[in-house]
């Protein structure tokens, strides 16, 4: 088994660093790390590695899962405050997006084109069926900052909804 992961969605997206643990393919990977790259980003690797060697992550992610939690409040609160009653909101366990689930008679791909017209991003809940469920939901990102603009794009977001 081979175990890879990253730091992107944690500390630093711009870093593109990862590892891996390659167990019994410590050779083979060796070799097609040779064969594959011409260079590491060894300045961001090393800068990478000297702060989680200094205790600095875990401090880091308990700074990152307080903010997180308080964005997903304000988050609900203006989908709350600005959707439709009939809209339901959730949180899934993992990651930083809420799951809404609106109107039966909602077409969330229609409902993302007019979002892209005022320069609002959502995802239509179909994608993430294989079956095609969930044309009436969304999911929103809560992994940017709560701020005014944020709030003008959910209270958009509830206008056009409420036209729909």
């Amino acid at each position: 088994m081979i175990h890879c992961s990253s730091i992107s969605k944690s500390l630093a997206p711009g870093y593109r660093v990862g590892w891996m643990i390659p167990g019994r393919f410590l050779e083979a990977t060796r070799q097609m790390k040779r064969v594959l790259s011409i260079s590491s980003p060894t300045l961001t690797q090393a800068a990478v590695a000297h702060y989680l060697q200094n205790g600095r992550f875990e401090y880091h992610l308990k700074n990152l899962r307080k903010s997180l939690h308080t964005q997903s409040l304000r988050y609900m609160q203006a989908i709350i405050d600005y959707f439709p009653d009939d809209a339901k909101v959730s949180r899934p366990s993992g990651g930083f997006v809420l799951w809404v689930e609106l109107n039966k008679k909602v077409n969330s791909f229609r409902l993302r084109s007019e979002a892209m017209a005022h320069q609002i991003s959502i995802m239509p809940g179909k994608i993430f069926s294989a079956s095609g469920h969930y044309n009436n939901c969304i999911r929103i990102s809560y992994g940017k900052p709560f701020d005014q603009q944020a709030e003008d794009g959910i209270r958009m977001l509830g206008k056009i909804l409420k036209k729909m």
